[in-house]
C-alpha cells in the first residue's frame, strides 16, 4: 500500500507552507530537560537547530512550520547527567506524535509520518542482512551484494518522493546512465527541481573528470570574497582536497600533513588548494582558523551537492587530487593516511 501512495501521489511532495504539530508522551521523562528539534541538511553531515521546548509531566511539544518534506532529529538533553537521547524522522503534512519510554528513546514509535516509516522499511533492509552477518548465514560479499540489489529494488518500487530519492543518491556512482534517468523521470515535478533531484540530474547529465584526463575547472571565492579559479594555478603541481567542519580526518590533514607538504615542496611548482564542502561560512571560518589554513582555500558553500563535487565524483571526506603540470588527473586519493600524498608528491618531483 504505501507502494502504491508513494509512487502515484503526484501531490505528496507540496511546496506550500503548513504548520503542523510535534508531540512527545514519554514515560520515565523528568521534567524540565531540554528538547531541542534539529533540521537535518541534505547539504551536510549534522543538522540546524530549529526549535527547543522544556519537558513536562511526561510530555513535549513543538509547533513546526515546513515548506517541503524534511528528516528532523529530536534530542532530548539531560545536561544534569549528561545524557541525550535521540531519534528521527521525516516530516510532511499532518501532525507527529512520538510515544514511548525515555529509556528507549531511540525506538520510540513515530506517528503519522508516512515518509518516517518508508525510511524504516528501507533501513530495515540492511539491518537484516547485519543480522544475517553476525550469526554466521552470509559471508561479506553476499552481503554488500544482497544489501545493493535489495535496496535498489526496494527505491525503484518506491521512487517518488524525498526519502527513495535521498537515498538513491548513494548509488549514482555505482549505476549506469539509463538506471539513473529512469528513476529520474518517475520524479514529479517537484521532486525534479528539488535539490536532491538537481543533484540526481547532475550525476548523469555534467561532465566528471577521469584520472589521467584534464581537470575540470573549478570557480569559487576565498574567504575575502575573491574569485579564484583552479585554472589560474595550470602549470604547477597541484593538490585538490575536498574538505568541511564535520570531517574529523579533514582536520588532522590540514593540520598534520599539508603545512609540511607546504614547507617541503616551497621550491617547487606546486601549490595546495582547499574546496571547503561547508555551507555557512561561520564554520568555515571557525575551521580555516583552528587548523591554521595558510594556502589556497576556497568555496562555494553549497555543502555535498556542489557541482563540483559531483563532477569530482566525491562521496567520502576528504578526497584530495593530484593534477600534473600539464593539468591532468595523476591520481585521486579517498580519506586520509599520513605520508600518502608525500609519497607520491616525491615521485613527481623526483625526490628520494
Amino acid at each position: 500500500m504505501i507502494s502504491c501512495n508513494f509512487s502515484q501521489d503526484k501531490e505528496s511532495n507540496s511546496n506550500k507552507n503548513s504548520s503542523l504539530k510535534l508531540t512527545g508522551t514519554i514515560e520515565n521523562l523528568k521534567d524540565s530537560l531540554t528538547v531541542v528539534l534539529y533540521k537535518m541538511d541534505s547539504r551536510n553531515f549534522y543538522g540546524k537547530n530549529i526549535d527547543s521546548t522544556l519537558s513536562l509531566n511526561g510530555s513535549f511539544e513543538i509547533k513546526i512550520n515546513i515548506n517541503e518534506p524534511s528528516e528532523y532529529m529530536i534530542i532530548i538533553l539531560d545536561y544534569k547527567n549528561k545524557v541525550a537521547k535521540r531519534n528521527t524522522f521525516w516530516l510532511d503534512k499532518g501532525d507527529i506524535s512520538i510515544i514511548g519510554t525515555y529509556d528507549d528513546f531511540e525506538n520510540a514509535k513515530i506517528n503519522g509520518s508516512k515518509l518516517t516509516e518508508l525510511s524504516k522499511r528501507y533501513f530495515a533492509i540492511s539491518e537484516k542482512y547485519s543480522n544475517q552477518m553476525k550469526n554466521g548465514e552470509i559471508e561479506l560479499k553476499d552481503f554488500h551484494k544482497g544489501i545493493n540489489k535489495e535496496q535498489l529494488n526496494f527505491l525503484f518500487e518506491n521512487p517518488n518522493n524525498t526519502v527513495s530519492l535521498s537515498n538513491f543518491l548513494s548509488y549514482t556512482n555505482k549505476l549506469d546512465t539509463d538506471s539513473l534517468k529512469l528513476f529520474y523521470s518517475k520524479l514529479d515535478n517537484q521532486l525534479q527541481n528539488s535539490e536532491y533531484g538537481i543533484a540526481l540530474k547532475n550525476s548523469f547529465e555534467i561532465e566528471k573528470i577521469k584520472v589521467g584526463k584534464p581537470f575540470i575547472d573549478i570557480g569559487a571565492k576565498d574567504l575575502e570574497g575573491n574569485i579564484v579559479n583552479l585554472s589560474d594555478f595550470k602549470g604547477k603541481v597541484i593538490v585538490l582536497d575536498f574538505w568541511a567542519i564535520w570531517c574529523h580526518y579533514c582536520h588532522e590533514q590540514n593540520q598534520e600533513e599539508f603545512p609540511k607538504l607546504k614547507e617541503k615542496y616551497k621550491n617547487e611548482d606546486f601549490v595546495i588548494i582547499s574546496y571547503s564542502v561547508d555551507v555557512d561560512k561561520k564554520d568555515w571560518e571557525k575551521s580555516t582558523k583552528s587548523d591554521n589554513i595558510d594556502w589556497i582555500n576556497i568555496s562555494n558553500l553549497e555543502g555535498v551537492l556542489d557541482k563540483y563535487v559531483t563532477q569530482y565524483g566525491v562521496q567520502g571526506y576528504p578526497t584530495s587530487f593530484i593534477i600534473g603540470k600539464d593539468g591532468k588527473i595523476i591520481k585521486k586519493m579517498i580519506g586520509y593516511e599520513y605520508g600518502a600524498l608525500e609519497t607520491e608528491l616525491d615521485k613527481i618531483f623526483k625526490i628520494k
